[in-house]
């Protein structure tokens, strides 16, 4: 499911998060606050975590947790930083991303469907789709929850 990118998005596999992040799913969601957070959000293959800067993000406590990071190399197989008007900081084969949203690869080709038609509205039909209540800018997904 297409994530909504932030000026700044550490965009974390949550493969890795299962297998490796000290108690688990459930600790990382009360960790950063997922789902009462505006900011850090979550779909079924990723978690986003926002921040306006990248050197906000705090990549210590993710290692002191169990995710991977090469200091070295400055960077990880389990999450990169994703800038909304730039790139990536390295590259993971796991994700794709444009400048509005990024998904993993797995992500249902009905759900990039949708999220391409949001990314070639026009900013009148935005406004009127967010004045109707609808936000086009949330976690996309086929069904609300």
């Amino acid at each position: 499911m297409p994530i909504y990118l932030n000026v700044f998005n550490l965009i974390i596999n949550k493969t890795a998060i299962y297998e490796k992040y000290a108690g688990g799913v459930e600790q990382f969601r009360i960790d950063y606050g997922i789902p009462l957070s505006k900011i850090n959000h979550e779909d079924d293959e990723l978690f986003s975590l926002g921040q306006m800067n990248a050197d906000e993000f705090d990549i210590d406590s993710l290692k002191s947790k169990g995710l991977s990071f090469d200091n070295d190399k400055h960077e990880s197989d389990d999450f990169t930083i994703v800038s909304r008007y730039g790139e990536l900081s390295w590259d993971v084969k796991w994700l794709k991303y444009n400048r509005l949203f990024a998904w993993h690869i797995d992500t249902s080709p009905d759900l990039i469907s949708k999220m391409e038609g949001i990314c070639k509205m026009r900013v009148a039909d935005i406004m009127t789709e967010m004045e109707n209540g609808n936000n086009v800018f949330k976690t996309i997904r086929l069904m609300p929850l």
